[in-house]
């Protein structure tokens, strides 16, 4: 069930509640009303009767008596005088007031409950004549109470209905953000970062439409980062793959020729048993071979660096320092590393973290100084290196494909890579966390 009905039913259930027991609480009262009104009534019936018999004393005529008697009660609201003989047959009998809106005959028989009946006290002459009775009648009380009921129940009504429209009205309103909500959440699934939720000024809802709207944000741009790192990235395989094709064509192939030459050399050698040649031509296979071999090598060196196996981290790095201190001696290079060993995984980012910053520090930033610092704290891995050349570009996430490789490298097993000014201002300082394996796959 949607919030919206539950609401709805838990809302008419208690008005419903209430209705039942006003409803409960208006017949007890009704009743009672009625029962008091009705005995009150016949203690004044009773001393309507005495004056009646006083007034008609000079009367000679015992009927002509009786009968104004009966007739003080015409159009009485409450009591109905019988006068009946001594075998009860009814020989006057008054006429009681009928309301205007009478009760409903159900309403009538809970609220009235039994007649009450009293006999009147008469003077011996005129009880001789017969029995007068008087019993009430609730049709006027009850019609009354009934009256201020339905009044009471329009009220009722009116309130209920009221208090309805304006729940739903406020709980539609209080559920379209939500609504807004989910569909944005929606396009945002289906990679439209492009949604945003405006729900004006709702105070309560203030946090979370920041909130969205920034977590959209970052989501697109992170989208355009990946998109132009994507770019970048196929365009510079494109090249390594042109390159590496040059290089296999420029040296592998001549090789490659040179050993079938030679091979077919020593098939004609070999068929006129000039073996001097075809020793020759052996020495000159030999040759090509351990040309290719070298090639190959130094090919599967730029895929993947066999340094890292061979030296470990440390060794690595070192390595790494010493061929730029060779090449650009005019450079300070401190490195300071103290970290435990890493699994294959960090360990390859941690390498190419440096690689990359010293390859940034180096050819772009035009440093005198640069410091390597590798160290361990607790569980992660912690790398710094930090440059006084130039300082941060004007749009790292955009313009430097090094510094979104080294990001997305990072990041994709669970680290944190930021990168911020050096001291004073000046330069730059590339900041990399590596995560345990562990800790790593709980954060993603």
């Amino acid at each position: 069930m949607s919030l919206e009905r539950n609401l709805i039913v838990s809302v008419c259930a208690v008005l419903l509640v209430s209705l039942l027991a006003g409803a409960t609480l208006t017949y007890e009262h009704a009743a009672s009303k009625v029962h008091t009104e009705m005995n009150a009534a016949l203690a004044v019936g009773r001393r309507v009767v005495q004056n009646a018999i006083d007034d008609s004393a000079e009367q000679p005529d015992p009927k002509r008596r009786l009968a104004r008697i009966v007739a003080a009660f015409n159009g009485d609201r409450h009591l109905l005088a019988v006068l009946t003989d001594q075998r009860g047959a009814i020989l006057l009998q008054s006429d009681v007031q009928i309301p205007e809106d009478p009760a409903p005959r159900l309403v009538l028989n809970l609220v009235s409950g039994r007649k009450l009946t009293a006999n009147a006290d008469l003077p011996a002459a005129l009880a001789a004549l017969g029995t007068l009775v008087l019993i009430t009648d609730a049709h006027n009380e009850v019609s009354e109470a009934w009256s201020d009921v339905k009044l009471d129940l329009s009220i009722l009504g009116i309130f209920f209905g009221l208090v309805l429209a304006l729940i739903l009205r406020t709980l539609r309103g209080a559920l379209r953000p939500l609504r807004e909500l989910c569909a944005a959440l929606s396009r945002i699934g289906t990679g439209d970062y492009a949604a945003r939720v405006v729900w004006g000024d709702t105070k309560e809802l203030a946090e979370v439409q920041t909130g969205f709207n920034a977590m959209a944000e970052r989501l697109a741009a992170m989208e355009l980062q990946n998109r132009i790192l994507q770019a970048r990235v196929q365009r510079v395989q494109e090249e390594e793959r042109g390159e590496l094709a040059r290089d296999l064509h420029d040296e592998v192939a001549p090789f490659l020729f040179a050993v079938s030459a030679d091979a077919s050399l020593i098939r004609q050698h070999a068929a006129a048993k000039n073996f001097a040649a075809i020793d020759a031509r052996a020495e000159g296979i030999l040759t090509s071979v351990a040309h290719m071999q070298r090639h190959l090598r130094h090919v599967l060196s730029r895929l993947m660096p066999d340094v890292l196996l061979d030296l470990g981290l440390e060794g690595a790095i070192e390595t790494l320092v010493h061929f730029w201190k060779s090449r650009r001696p005019e450079i300070e290079f401190a490195l300071h590393v103290d970290a435990e060993p890493l699994d294959d995984r960090r360990t390859a980012v941690a390498f190419r973290v440096v690689q990359e910053s010293l390859s940034n520090a180096v050819r772009h930033a035009s440093a005198s100084r640069v410091d390597i610092r590798v160290r361990t704290e607790g569980d992660d891995c912690v790398i710094d290196v930090a440059d006084n050349g130039a300082g941060m570009p004007q749009a790292p996430g955009r313009n430097g494909l090094g510094l979104l490789g080294m990001r997305e490298r990072v990041t994709a097993i669970g680290g944190h890579f930021s990168i911020g000014r050096g001291k004073g201002s000046k330069g730059m300082t590339v900041h990399a966390v590596l995560a345990p394996p562990g800790e790593a796959l709980s954060a993603t």
